[in-house]
């Protein structure tokens, strides 16, 4: 991955824009900034190597409509984010065009076309989900095929888990996580971005301290480093308690390759979102090279490695609902932290300290997004274009979308999800009533009055979060 980190003497100590976060949305502000203002000096301050990057370890979903869920557009939060992202992916091919001209290299692959795969013998969600799905895009006039599963060249699942409906997305698709960051460090270098291999420690009275002693004071500054933003977001005085909290919500995927690829996929395939961010897909690359995703368990303080019930849930998904020819696949696991908030919803925009921006919580549609996050957020700070909206901007309490009972239904559904029989068996009901039983007493001990995003019930049981702080839905909409 090429950057260019800079000797400790020749830091800007005074640049016109200092982006905190190397990954996709830090290098696409910093580049679109750059671009637009070619005289500004512009930096970007994050670890070379990008430990626990969400932009490294992505399947990079290219997808607007796939990533809709029954329910996201009924709140103003809900349908902004969504049109950052369908706005996003309408413009990810220019985008990529632009990015390769500056350089000066040939572009990454931007694979479209996703299959969409209705299972409801794995999951509850995926019917109306599905449905949703096909709500958004007829709403929007969006090209999609109807298609018989016994089609799909390359699915082979178990035979009781066959989807019962399929479609394919045109404008939906996939890309190469490596190939795309390494394009963005590219073009940054080309540009004249400079880069500093350091974590940021603190900002205080808009000065950046890294954690190696050094010090730098921006004219603008955006924190964009990912779930990593929460303790500088809560360490500014003017901010604590007024930006809605960040947390990891760590994704395992698998980079996988077959020396024959012949049984493979050929096409982009996955499963509508299931409930606490679960869900299957596969995205092809070449030379018989795949991804597989992928998981996501939500925790205050970022996991290192991953959990053996992550690995097992996308194995077993993968060779169950995909095709039981990956077995044979080679593979390493990758593992990433997305940024979610309390609320599930991004913190986009200015704050009320002058000069101070933030673009985080984007959970895993960051680097979908990127394009259309960077060329909005760099629109206000120059004051001129399409700026970012007003329901996601960070200084906000954070909302609740659901009533009591949704969202203790969302959580029992999120944790029963798996094969099952094609007939309702009665131990099957005996233990989602267990589950819910256990669900509503974490509600009673969190004291929600509210529903809140199923990977985030825990946090909220257990104390990290608090239902006081939630807007309710009832006023929130």
């Amino acid at each position: 991955m090429l950057s260019r980190a800079i000797d400790h003497d020749q830091t800007p100590t005074h640049p016109d824009l200092a982006v905190i976060g190397n990954g996709a949305i830090g290098l696409a502000i910093a580049i679109e900034y750059r671009r637009r203002q070619p005289d500004a000096t512009v930096v970007v301050i994050g670890p070379t190597t990008r430990p626990g990057s969400a932009s490294m370890a992505a399947g990079i979903m290219v997808a607007a409509h796939a990533e809709l869920e029954a329910g996201t557009l009924t709140h103003p939060a809900g349908r902004a984010k969504f049109e950052i992202i369908r706005a996003a992916v309408e413009h990810w091919p220019a985008w990529l065009e632009e990015l390769t001209a500056i350089a000066g290299i040939e572009p990454p692959l931007l694979r479209r076309g996703t299959v969409v795969l209705d299972n409801p013998n794995v999951s509850d969600f995926d019917a109306s989900n599905f449905d949703a799905i096909l709500k958004g895009l007829d709403d929007d006039d969006a090209p999609f095929e109807r298609l018989d599963p016994a089609d799909i060249s390359g699915y082979r699942p178990s035979p009781h888990l066959r989807a019962s409906r399929a479609i394919r997305i045109e404008n939906d698709g996939a890309a190469d996580a490596f190939a795309v960051m390494d394009l963005l460090d590219r073009a940054a270098t080309k540009l004249g971005v400079h880069r500093i291999d350091a974590r940021v420690e603190s900002i205080t009275d808009a000065v950046i301290r890294l954690e190696d002693g050094r010090s730098i004071r921006a004219a603008t500054t955006v924190i964009a480093c990912g779930a990593a933003s929460d303790p500088l977001i809560q360490g500014i005085p003017e901010l604590t308690g007024r930006v809605p909290r960040v947390l990891y919500g760590t994704g395992v995927g698998l980079r996988c390759r077959m020396s024959d690829p012949t049984t493979l996929p050929d096409t982009v395939l996955r499963t509508p979102n299931r409930g606490a961010g679960l869900g299957v897909y596969y995205v092809p690359s070449t030379d018989g090279r795949f991804y597989l995703g992928a998981t996501n368990v939500v925790s205050m303080v970022p996991r290192e490695h991953p959990r053996l019930g992550s690995l097992h849930l996308v194995l077993q998904s993968a060779m169950d609902e995909i095709s039981p020819e990956l077995r044979h696949a080679e593979c390493r696991t990758v593992t990433g932290h997305r940024p979610i908030t309390e609320d599930g919803h991004p913190l986009l925009g200015a704050t009320s300290i002058p000069g101070l921006w933030i673009a985080t919580g984007t959970r895993r549609d960051g680097v979908t997004a990127a394009p259309e996050i960077a060329t909005r957020l760099v629109n206000e700070i120059l004051d001129d274009g399409v700026r970012l909206p007003d329901a996601l901007r960070p200084e906000r309490r954070p909302v609740s979308t659901l009533d009591r009972e949704a969202g203790i239904e969302l959580a029992v559904r999120s944790r029963v999800i798996g094969p099952r029989t094609l007939d309702a068996s009665t131990s099957g009901r005996r233990l989602e009533d267990t589950v819910r039983r256990h669900v509503e007493r974490l509600y009673d001990r969190a004291g929600l009055s509210s529903g809140v995003p199923a990977e985030l019930l825990d946090a909220y049981a257990d104390g990290h979060l608090h239902a006081a702080d939630l807007v309710p839905v009832s006023f929130s909409k």
